[in-house]
Formats: C-alpha cells, sequence, structure tokens
C-alpha cells in the first residue's frame, strides 16, 4: 500500500505483520551485469543469466521465490475461504468454448461441471451427444490438453492439436468421428491450418527450429497431409519460390476452402495485416502452384472469406474501422474491387461468406453486432438475444448453417444457430444454463478525457448495489496491444471476488481494437506510452470520482498488458496500492532470447538501427525501473513452460523491482511450475491463480479479511 490513507494506517499492523513475522524474507538474486552496445547506447542488464535457463542457481531461486509468495498468500485471513469459493463457482459451472457445424453433426468443445478440462464432443445428426476425444486417454509422460481442433467439410474426421501442459508445443492427431478413434497420425511441433475441400486432406504449418528457442518458428513450412498417404507430407509454398515473397521469419501458410477453386498463401508476422497470394486448388495440392499477389502488406488486409468465386477482403487501408470489399476468387482485382456498405462507421472484426452473401461481425465501442450482406440488396442486422459480445462467427463449409457465439459480463459464452432467414439466434443449448444466478451484478460505464483530449472508456463491473467510495477495493486492468479490444467477458471466478466488495474495473485505452487501427496505432510501437498514460488517466479520474484511492487500487496488466502496467507504475508508483504483472511481457530489447519473437512488429522492432532500438527501449518496463522509488506491492505471477512471455521477463522484473524499491511493500514471484502463458492450464490451477490474484488486490485495497458481505448475495 504506497499510500497513507486513513483507512490504510489503520490496517497497517493489523494485516502486515502476520505475514512478516510468518513468512522468510525471499532469496536475493544474483547480480552478474552485461553491458551492450545498441548503436551508441549503453545499458547494462544486472539479471541477463536468467534467459539461459541452465543457470545452476535458476531453478533454486524460482523455487525460493514461489515457495515465499505462497507462504504469503496462506498467511492472508480469508485466502483459504476466497479458494474455496472461486473454486465451487467455477468447479459448478459447464463452460463451452469453440463450436462447429460439419456433415450435419454439431462439434464442441466442453469443460464439464467438476471436470479439469476440455473435451471435445459431438451431437451427432440424431440429436445424441458423445464424447469424441478426451486428452486424458492419450499415452505418455505428462498431462496431454487440448490445443485447438478443426472439423473436416464432410464431418467425418476432426484434426487435433494436443499438447504437453502449458507448452503449446502442439502435435497434430487426427479423429474418426464414426468409429470414434484416433488414426494413425502424429505430427510433431505443428499446428493445423485447413481442410482440403474434399475432407481427404489438410494443410499444416510445420515449425523445424528447436522448441523454446528464437529459431523455433524460423522457416517454418506449410504442408499437405493426405489422410492414408505416405509417410513424407509435401511442402505446399516456398518462400522466394513460385512468386512467394516472405522472410524466414514470417509465418507462411497455405488454406483450402470447401466449394472454392482458390487456394490461398498467406503471410504474418505480428502485424494485424498480412499478404495474401492465390492459385489454382488443384495445382496447389499438386504442389505446381504458381502463386500470384491479391494483397500486400500495405493494402492492410486482415481477413480474407471465399466462397465459390466470391473473394471478399477486410482492409484497413484509410478505413480504420475497415471495409469490405469484393473481387473475383479466380482473378482477384483489389483496385477494382466492389466496396460493401455497412450503416455508420463501426470497427469490422470478422466476415464470414455463404452461399448468397455474407455476414459481418462488428463493433461500435462497447456495442457488438452482426450484420447480413445479402448478394442484393441493404445491409440487414441480426437481431442478438442480449447486449454482449459477439465472440465469433462459424459457418458450415459444405452448407449455409452458421454458429454464433456470444458473451456478456454475466452471461457465459453461449453458442447460437442462425435460423434460415438470417435474423434470429435460436440457443442451441449445448451445455446447462449457470448454476448460480448473476442478476445481482451490475455495470457502469464511464469516459474519461485523457492529457490530450482523446476521450477513454471504462467499464466499473461490481455487486448490485455498491456504491464505491474512497475505501473500496479496485482492480483496475488494461490490455492496450495488437488491436485486441478489451470487450465483455464471463468469469465465475470474478463473482468471488466482487462478493467481498471489490470493484472490478477495465479501461479501454488505446493499442486496443475498440475503435478500429487509428485506436490501435495510438498506442503501438512509438506512441506505446499513450496505453500506460491512457490506464493512468482512468485511474485519477477513477479516484477523483470517489471510486477508490491510491491506498486501495490495484493495477493489473496480463501478458503484452505487461508493459502498460510496468510504464504506469514507472511514471505514476504513487497512484497504486498495488500492481500485478500477469505473465508478463515485461522486457521488450531482450526479445532474442525467446521463442515467441516473431510478433515483435508490434512493439517497434526488430532492433536493426538506433531508431527501432529508441522505440523498443522506451516501453521496456525493465529497463526503466528506478533505484530509490517507493514502488507498491506488487505480484509478478508466470509459468515455468511459458512459450509466450518467457519466464525470464518475469524472473528478472521481480528482481530487478526488489532491489530498486526504496518502499516497504512486498515484491512477489508466483511461479506454476507445470503451467505457461495459461492457455492449457487446468481448472485448478486458474482457480489458484486468480484466488492470489483476487487475494492480492484485496490486501493491496485494505480488506481486513475477505470475507463476502453480509447484504444478499446471489
Amino acid at each position: 500500500m504506497a499510500s497513507t490513507c486513513p483507512r490504510c494506517a489503520a490496517l497497517l499492523l493489523a494485516v502486515l505483520t502476520p505475514f512478516a513475522l510468518a513468512s522468510a524474507p525471499p532469496p536475493v538474486a544474483k547480480v552478474v551485469p552485461v553491458t551492450d552496445d545498441y548503436y551508441g547506447t549503453t545499458v547494462t542488464d544486472p539479471y541477463r543469466w536468467m534467459e539461459r535457463g541452465d543457470d545452476p542457481d535458476w531453478l533454486p531461486w524460482l523455487k525460493a521465490q514461489g515457495a515465499h509468495a505462497q507462504a504469503v498468500f496462506a498467511d492472508l485471513p480469508g485466502r483459504a475461504e476466497l479458494l474455496a469459493d472461486v473454486a465451487a463457482r467455477s468447479g459448478e459451472l459447464t463452460s463451452v468454448g469453440s463450436a462447429e457445424l460439419a456433415g450435419g453433426r454439431v462439434f464442441h468443445e466442453i469443460r464439464a461441471a467438476g471436470e479439469q478440462d476440455t473435451k471435445l464432443m459431438v451431437r451427432d445428426v440424431d440429436g445424441r451427444t458423445r464424447v469424441l476425444f478426451d486428452p486424458r486417454t492419450l499415452p505418455g509422460d505428462g498431462e496431454q490438453v487440448l490445443d485447438r481442433w478443426m472439423a473436416a467439410p464432410d464431418g467425418r474426421h476432426v484434426l487435433l492439436q494436443t499438447s504437453l501442459r502449458g507448452t503449446e508445443h502442439s502435435t497434430i492427431r487426427v479423429a474418426d468421428v464414426d468409429a470414434g478413434t484416433l488414426l494413425d497420425v502424429a505430427i510433431p511441433h505443428a499446428q493445423g491450418l485447413s481442410w482440403t475441400g474434399d475432407s481427404r486432406g489438410f494443410s499444416y504449418l510445420k515449425f523445424i527450429g528447436a522448441p523454446g528457442t528464437p529459431g523455433y518458428f524460423v522457416g517454418n513450412e506449410p504442408r499437405l497431409h493426405r489422410l492414408g498417404g505416405g509417410a513424407t507430407d509435401a511442402v505446399l509454398a516456398q518462400r522466394g519460390r513460385a512468386g512467394i515473397v516472405a522472410t524466414p521469419e514470417q509465418f507462411l501458410l497455405v488454406v483450402f476452402e470447401a466449394g472454392s477453386d482458390t487456394a490461398l498463401a498467406i503471410v504474418r508476422d505480428g502485424r494485424s495485416e498480412a499478404a495474401v497470394y492465390r492459385a489454382e486448388a488443384a495445382a496447389a495440392l499438386a504442389g505446381d502452384a504458381a502463386w500470384t499477389p491479391v494483397a500486400d502488406f500495405d493494402d492492410v488486409v486482415v481477413d480474407v472469406a471465399l466462397r465459390g468465386d466470391r473473394m471478399y477482403l477486410l482492409s484497413k487501408r484509410d478505413a480504420s474501422g475497415g471495409r469490405v470489399l469484393l473481387t473475383s476468387a479466380a482473378a482477384p482485382a483489389l483496385a477494382s474491387a466492389r466496396a460493401l456498405a455497412l450503416p455508420g462507421a463501426p470497427v469490422i472484426e470478422s466476415m464470414l461468406a455463404r452461399a448468397d452473401g455474407l455476414l459481418v461481425r462488428t463493433l461500435e465501442g462497447a456495442r457488438s453486432s452482426v450484420w447480413w450482406l445479402p448478394a442484393t440488396g441493404a445491409p440487414e442486422a441480426v437481431t442478438l438475444p442480449f447486449d454482449g459480445q459477439v465472440a465469433w462467427l462459424q459457418g458450415d463449409a459444405l452448407g449455409d448453417g452458421v454458429l454464433v457465439a456470444m458473451i456478456g459480463w454475466f452471461t457465459p459464452l453461449t453458442v447460437y444457430a442462425l435460423d434460415p432467414d438470417g435474423r434470429r439466434l435460436d440457443d442451441l443449448a449445448l451445455v446447462p444454463p449457470p448454476p448460480f444466478d448473476t442478476a445481482g451484478y451490475a455495470t457502469r460505464r464511464g469516459r474519461v478525457v485523457a492529457r490530450d483530449g482523446v476521450d477513454v472508456p471504462y467499464t466499473l463491473v461490481m455487486k448490485q448495489g455498491t456504491t464505491p467510495d474512497r475505501t473500496t477495493p479496485v482492480l483496475l486492468e488494461a490490455y492496450g496491444a495488437y488491436g485486441y479490444p478489451a470487450s465483455p467477458r464471463f468469469s465465475a471466478r470474478l463473482l468471488a471476488f466482487l462478493d467481498r466488495g471489490g470493484v472490478y474495473a477495465v479501461a479501454n485505452v488505446r493499442g486496443g481494437g475498440e475503435f478500429g487501427r487509428d485506436w490501435h496505432y495510438a498506442g503501438k510501437a512509438a506512441t506505446k506510452a499513450t496505453t500506460w498514460r491512457d490506464a493512468i488517466d482512468v485511474a485519477e479520474a477513477m479516484v477523483a470520482g470517489g471510486v477508490g484511492s491510491p491506498g486501495t487500487l490495484t493495477l493489473l496488466g496480463t501478458s503484452a498488458g505487461g508493459v502498460m502496467l510496468g510504464g504506469a507504475i514507472n511514471e505514476r508508483p504513487d497512484l497504486f496500492s498495488g500492481a500485478i504483472a500477469n505473465v508478463g511481457f515485461m522486457n521488450p530489447i531482450r526479445y532474442v532470447s525467446e521463442q515467441n519473437y516473431a510478433d515483435i512488429e508490434e512493439w517497434g522492432g526488430p532492433i536493426t538501427d538506433a531508431d527501432s532500438f529508441r522505440t523498443m527501449y522506451a516501453l521496456d518496463p525493465y529497463q526503466h525501473i528506478r533505484d530509490g522509488v517507493a514502488y507498491p506491492a506488487v505480484l509478478v505471477v508466470s509459468g515455468l513452460n511459458d512459450p509466450r512471455a518467457a519466464t525470464f521477463h518475469s524472473a528478472k522484473y521481480a528482481a530487478r523491482l526488489a532491489a530498486a524499491t526504496a518502499s516497504a511493500e512486498p515484491v512477489l514471484l508466483r511461479i506454476d511450475f507445470d503451467a505457461g502463458h495459461g492457455m492449457g492450464s487446468s481448472r485448478s490451477q486458474l482457480d489458484a491463480v486468480w484466488t492470489d490474484i483476487y487475494a492480492f488486490a484485496l490486501w493491496q485495497g485494505g480488506a481486513a479479511a475477505f470475507q463476502p458481505s453480509t447484504s444478499s448475495s446471489p
């Protein structure tokens, strides 16, 4: 608790002293300075040794840090009861993930009540539902989880991606739907992309570098696997050949679409846009494709949809929210493509081509919509069942069936079928409704005028009837990267935090995609400081309005949001009582030491000259920690298997912050040695980490004990 508000001071002895007595201080990390010269700028790194992963002090130090953090949390009054509440809420709920229509069947991913992980289910044509694949049945050492899956157009096979928990190093497998068994297919270190139109094979991206190293994704190859084919899979496209232009660091994908004679080669990196090429599908399958360009990166094409000879392109060039362009798939011409207009100026998030038109998913601020664009006539809005977020659209590749998924702050993800007239959504009832009532909670929207005059929205989520004041524990989250919008999302675990008087706030800072490409680019690379300054401005406005105070406000940044979090507390350490860096990207200029560096363009890299270095260095939280500053209490969360933000980001950040801070506030490093970035974590792992996040926010928010309020609770 960085400030000295009267309530915090009164609780200081009651709350902090027992933890100091019960928990021995964590070990201090050794300092082995390494100095680099970046185009004339000298940078010293005291904890470079943590990047190696094989230093003899690495695991012992991590284990000691993790043990210390767990001891502190174990001593928090009410933490055990909070965990029990969180686990009960998440354990009672049966949740659905992705779903697909294929061959008259409904495939869907389910985590059933009481279970730890998801299974793949299938609802057959006769309406009966059965388990198609359970990753627990796979042989071998370690727990396997289902990463992704994709049904063949005819619904007879399903492409599965499984990995050791937390690693995301997927192995591709294939399920025979009729037999309910796996084929003799196991392709390691690969990601499936699409089935061929005849459902007899699939394209996939093969990673040929060493797992966990910066070379893992380099030189990736798009390959074709034919069911029942030989042992060698053909390479579908190569860099520098047959018209393809791509660097070894970029992802080169080849995709097919049932009912279309066109194959697409797509070149991607960290940008949302891609370069797109086309070829005859038959030639691509035969290994004799001549790829012709459709769009380059400068055309800012972020999505492509095919149906017969129609090619729809979603371009954000000179259109911040995007515009839909229609051209011929056989002979695409972007310059003469027909623009399809939508009412207003929404942000277009995705498209789904159907036989007689196009479905479009849009966002206008916090409002999500689905539009039907018929082949002829005016656009029509699809009536949505509630005011929430449309998470995704999915269509039957050989028919016209459409699934629409929606989610809200207090409504779990629900999958609907679009009725034949395209105007109504019918609940497929893939899972039972929540076994607890969510009517006792509410949201409140607000807007803050940022320091440069731009309106930044935010949302407060709380228990019904709550009137936040300066004593209220507030957990403020922001992300602001990659153009991803911070949209409504349901969390059963969050309800336990709200029941204890906490208020959850989410700020729609720049760098996200709430208002299109311009909003994204206003908090990207050289303008990244806008992201954390928006978060600061929202926090200041909330405090000025009596929603929390510097003694009760905790800031949360997850993954890429770690840059936001680190920048905010480096600039305004006095504004927050606590800060949580959750699997954060905390040391961007050292991207060269980790596996997941292909998306570094978001941050202004790769570092190739003085300008690119200055851009990335300016937003590096680790490098801007200052000695002698009274930082707030900080919780750093990481998993040892994290392939997206390597563990060294969290470890170096925690070590440097602990050495630099002039306050007596704790710096805790919470490590899960069997987890990664959160993907593939079991229900119990997620229960534990979110309990600690909420417990930390309640602790730093001044709650003496984490007991539910005595008012009526749902």
